[in-house]
């Protein structure tokens, strides 16, 4: 049922950001909700996404080419760098946690608050309070 949620949930998202999408490519979409607003390293987001720093270094190349993050220099590590959203990228995720939140709007009205407040939390308790081991 999760997996059906999902597409529905991305399904919607997909519809409220219209083409603001399509030019994504899909492994480096899914690096957007693990970049901290003041950027995070290559490294971590690796470990966040649980793939190789390959994997992670090609996402954020990709990022990079959609012009929505950057690579800056680690300032406490020389050899390190930090991915951090360009102005743009900003913009795109102010964008799409507004089309986020008209979606759960939506599921609250379909659930009623009750519902969906449980809904929250059970999904907030799976993944937050339950890490893999």
């Amino acid at each position: 049922m999760l997996l059906l949620a999902r597409k529905d949930f991305v399904a919607r998202l997909h519809a409220a950001m219209g083409d603001q999408l399509k030019d994504l490519p899909p492994a480096a979409g899914g690096m957007l909700p693990y970049i901290d607003l003041e950027g995070t390293r290559g490294t971590e987001l690796a470990r966040r996404m649980g793939v190789s720093k390959q994997a992670a270094g090609k996402a954020v190349r990709d990022l990079e080419s959609t012009g929505l993050v950057t690579r800056v220099q680690d300032l406490s590590d020389a050899r390190a760098f930090k991915v951090q959203f360009s102005t743009k990228g900003l913009e795109y995720m102010m964008k799409m946690h507004e089309a986020i939140d008209r979606i759960e709007a939506d599921y609250a009205a379909l659930l009623g608050e009750g519902k969906a407040q449980a809904l929250r939390e059970a999904l907030c308790e799976i993944s937050y309070r339950n890490p893999l081991p």
